[in-house]
């Protein structure tokens, strides 16, 4: 049997047959820049994996066949004591090793993540999932397993002194290796069938990707998924309802839970003038601000800790009174160079010392404590503008409740409701986190600089829109409290 089951659908296939198969069946599309940065990220931790282990053979991983060859050749040679990118196949399961690592009594088999070091010591079920399903291929295989072992980035790792710790999780992943083994007959017989298993509703379906799309939730516009805080216990109390609409009236819910179930079931929204009131107090001019932030894993600067949230834009858009826009300030950090006093200055000027600034989540909060503390010549100023936020995500949530909103109060899912005209499809770039990895690859370098231009109008366009969501929907609110 040709090898068939990777890692991804052996681990999709643990939670449920069906995201299994479809994880087999999926052919990845091209990356967007968001995953690309993700890519780019983890092949620099390799690399400095590779570097901290020590001198070993880089093997190849394409095509299958050459790889296993490779690696049987290189395990083979009694001199060769560290291998890296090892490829093991056992019945339909492939597998490889980020490196392996010759003992007395066999190999070592090591995973590289790009994560921090765990504080407590004690690494998350997917880390350790991840190393499992190698260990259990590679055993399966025919390899002598010693000791498992997952690298991390060190907390203390800075610039120029970046380096990986290595934290021994043998015990707890040969106990996941017996329970892999167990169930990999019903798992290959699953994901290897021509017709997909047949699909039912489990707690485990609200964050597959397959379910909206493909399985048992396409279709559903109301999944009972879109109740907030949706724990397990009270989902399998209502599953048999499959959809929200179909649950009874006397159901068992939270307060925010039932404010949902009522707007989806009603179709109408539900307005909380109280609530809407926080309105009121806000003092004009009324600055709208949004941070774009990337947060590299290795450091770019002294004294930055590794995946350290570091803002390299904003957007400003300022009214003297709801909906009338009488200026827009934005800034982009250059590419290259440590931009963060520069944009502290430009921050402060541009928001003075008068007036609400509305920020949605408490995201642009967190930053400029941070900001405050990594820059203590402006902490003053920062806090200063800290003290005069007012988020308008709590407002929103508890104050206008759209059955559209589908649950959820994120910016992405207010704005179609409260500003359809307003859409992220012409921008180029459609979320944050591409926002990050689209300036986070000009700075390494992984874009043309003759497209320079365009790349960085895609990253203004895109934040000068999340501003004006925020005037439109300043906009909408006061609309609602003027209508009743």
């Amino acid at each position: 049997m040709n090898p068939t089951v990777t890692k991804r659908t052996f681990l999709a296939a643990l939670g449920c047959d069906t995201a299994g198969w479809y994880a087999a069946q999926a052919e990845p599309g091209p990356p967007g820049p968001g995953l690309e940065w993700r890519f780019h990220s983890g092949a620099e931790i390799g690399r400095l994996a590779r570097k901290q282990l020590g001198r070993g053979t880089l093997l190849p991983f394409a095509p299958t066949e050459t790889a296993l060859q490779a690696t049987a050749k290189a395990m083979g040679n009694a001199d060769a004591t560290l291998l890296f990118e090892a490829t093991f196949v056992a019945g339909p399961f492939v597998a490889r090793a980020d490196a392996l690592r010759r003992t007395d009594g066999g190999w070592d088999v090591i995973e590289v993540k790009s994560a921090m070091a765990p504080e407590d010591g004690v690494a998350s079920d997917e880390h350790l999932d991840d190393l499992a399903y190698t260990a259990f291929v590679a055993r399966a295989s025919g390899v002598a397993v010693g000791r498992c072992t997952l690298m991390f980035l060190g907390r203390d790792c800075r610039l120029g002194a970046e380096r990986l710790t290595e934290l021994d999780v043998t015990e707890t992943v040969v106990q996941r290796v017996a329970g892999f083994a167990d169930r990999s007959a019903r798992i290959a017989t699953a994901c290897t069938a021509l017709d997909r298993p047949a699909p039912a509703l489990q707690f485990v379906c609200k964050k597959c990707e397959f379910f909206a799309s493909d399985c048992v939730g396409k279709g559903i516009t109301d999944p009972l998924f879109i109740l907030p805080r949706l724990s397990e216990k009270r989902f399998e109390a209502m599953k048999e309802y499959q959809r929200l609409s179909a649950v009874p009236a006397g159901a068992n819910l939270t307060g925010p839970q039932h404010r949902v179930f009522n707007a989806v079931r009603s179709g109408a929204p539900l307005i909380d003038q109280a609530e809407l009131a926080q309105l009121n107090q806000l003092v004009w001019p009324v600055y709208y601000l949004d941070f774009e932030a990337v947060a590299p894993a290795l450091p770019w600067f002294d004294e930055c800790a590794p995946y350290e949230i570091m803002p390299f834009q904003f957007s400003i858009h300022v009214c003297d009174r709801v909906g009338h826009e009488i200026a827009h300030h934005e800034y982009l950090a250059p590419i290259g160079g440590d931009w963060r006093h520069e944009l502290a200055v430009a921050l402060i000027e541009r928001l003075g010392d008068r007036g609400s600034i509305v920020v949605y989540s408490g995201y642009e909060k967190q930053r400029l404590a941070a900001m405050a503390t990594s820059l203590p010549e402006f902490a003053a100023a920062l806090h200063a503008i800290i003290a005069r936020l007012v988020d308008f995500e709590p407002i929103v949530r508890n104050g206008y409740c759209h059955p559209a909103f589908l649950g959820r109060t994120s910016i992405k899912n207010v704005l179609p409701v409260v500003a359809p005209e307003l859409s992220y499809s012409g921008t180029g770039v459609g979320n944050g986190e591409d926002a990050a990895g689209l300036f986070a690859l000009m700075t390494v370098g992984r874009r043309d600089p003759a497209d320079q231009d365009s790349h960085r109008q895609q990253l203004l366009d895109y934040c000068k829109l999340d501003t004006l969501a925020m005037v439109k929907l300043h906009r909408a609110l006061e609309a609602l409290t003027r209508a009743s």
